[in-house]
């Protein structure tokens, strides 16, 4: 096992993590954009990932930690979601190319996925990411640089997209990044 899913089982198992079930407030201010199948990556326990699925979306949640999902699908299963969830260490695993009408990453960065992320979207597909910038180390946690974004950074890595938003700055008490895109055809 992985130090980084040996980290995030233990958090789930020891209740350390955000029992806030409530979906990540700018993805709910704009969820009227998304529909049909949407990627979720680094779910976490899938609040995101359940409200969507209660607005009709087919839900693929990706996650390295198995408790989690497990959280995710106990949410689910009663009221007949569809969710899928994926245990998988997106530093490995591929995303599928064209599978998705929508994808969201919320407060995970992975730069490595920036390309992998848009390739996964059917043209016309709509992207929600909002991550923390490097302003985050001076009020708080996370502090590494590496996952913290530089300002325009989000901007520039989906330049090939359409951006519909695009905000930096200081909201709900964390320096963040956060856009919607739409992405075009490849050539």
């Amino acid at each position: 096992m992985s130090d980084d899913r040996r980290r995030w089982e233990e958090r789930y198992a020891t209740g350390h993590h955000s029992t806030d079930d409530s979906p990540a407030e700018f993805l709910a201010a704009h969820a009227e954009l998304i529909q049909g199948r949407v990627l979720d990556v680094a779910a976490g326990a899938g609040r995101n990932a359940l409200f969507l699925a209660r607005r009709s979306c087919r839900v693929d949640a990706i996650d390295i930690a198995f408790a989690g999902l497990h959280t995710l699908q106990t949410g689910a299963r009663p009221e007949g979601l569809d969710v899928r969830p994926v245990q998988a260490d997106l530093e490995s695993f591929p995303l599928p190319v064209e599978r998705y009408d929508a994808a969201i990453n919320i407060r995970y960065l992975q730069r490595s996925l920036f390309v992998p992320f848009q390739r996964a979207l059917k043209p016309g597909g709509i992207i929600v990411f909002e991550t923390f910038l490097i302003d985050q180390r001076t009020i708080g946690h996370p502090t590494n640089p590496a996952y913290l974004l530089a300002r325009g950074e989000l901007r520039a890595a989906f330049s090939d997209c359409e951006l519909l938003v695009y905000e930096e700055g200081l909201f709900q008490q964390a320096y963040v990044a956060r856009m919607i895109a739409r992405r075009r055809t490849w050539d």
